[in-house]
């Protein structure tokens, strides 16, 4: 029994094959063929697949994160420089209210990042009628058991523009203010060519509301 190639399967399933191929194919996968069948069978799953999975669209914040990400690390920086890009471990924008509380204050957030070995605590305050955000913070090293990394540069970015600059003081504690943005990225060197980057996208400082019991 002559069988018919993988390509051309493919091309049966997407239609690019010509007439007399077609009728031709078709009566080989009439006579019972169970090989063919089974080529066919997964190239219509797989183009199925494919035509979902192209409309399928990413969720809004994590399309921010990943631009604001490429905004930031330049093209034209030296590839000797490593990046890293800080975990997210709590936040409390995504704790629970307590029980009778009707709803949570989101002027002021706490955020802890993680990158190896270092820890930076951040607490966001935002303050609407300014539109402006102050961020305050510690950088910590947890293989010195928790103790302030000091004159750590730190800059707060949007895109490519530099809003504020700081070091850490002798605890590894700092503070920054500057205007509200869509994104912005702080950008911590821990070490020498070795930044931490955390992005804030917008619903970092955007209020949320969050009902408890007894509405």
């Amino acid at each position: 029994m002559r069988h018919f190639s993988l390509e051309k399967w493919t091309d049966f399933a997407n239609q690019n094959v010509t007439t007399d191929e077609q009728v031709a194919m078709q009566r080989h996968l009439d006579t019972g063929c169970s090989r063919c069948s089974r080529l066919l069978a997964n190239w219509a799953l797989l183009k199925d697949f494919a035509s979902h999975e192209s409309k399928n669209e990413p969720p809004r914040d994590a399309l921010a994160f990943v631009k604001s990400a490429f905004l930031t690390v330049r093209p034209t920086r030296t590839p000797r420089i490593m990046t890293i890009f800080a975990q997210l471990v709590f936040d409390s924008g995504r704790q629970t209210a307590p029980a009778g509380v009707r709803q949570v204050s989101a002027d002021t957030r706490s955020l802890l990042y993680k990158a190896g070995p270092v820890f930076i605590d951040l607490n966001v305050n935002t303050a609407h009628s300014s539109g402006h955000i102050a961020l305050l913070g510690q950088v910590m090293d947890s293989e010195t058991k928790t103790k302030g990394i000091e004159q750590i540069p730190l800059l707060l970015q949007s895109g490519q523009e530099t809003l504020a600059r700081t070091v850490t003081n002798e605890f590894g504690e700092f503070a920054l203010e500057c205007e509200a943005r869509r994104s912005l990225q702080l950008s911590v060197e821990i070490g020498p060519k070795k930044n931490v980057l955390i992005v804030l996208d917008e619903s970092v400082w955007v209020p949320r509301q969050s009902a408890g019991a007894g509405q």
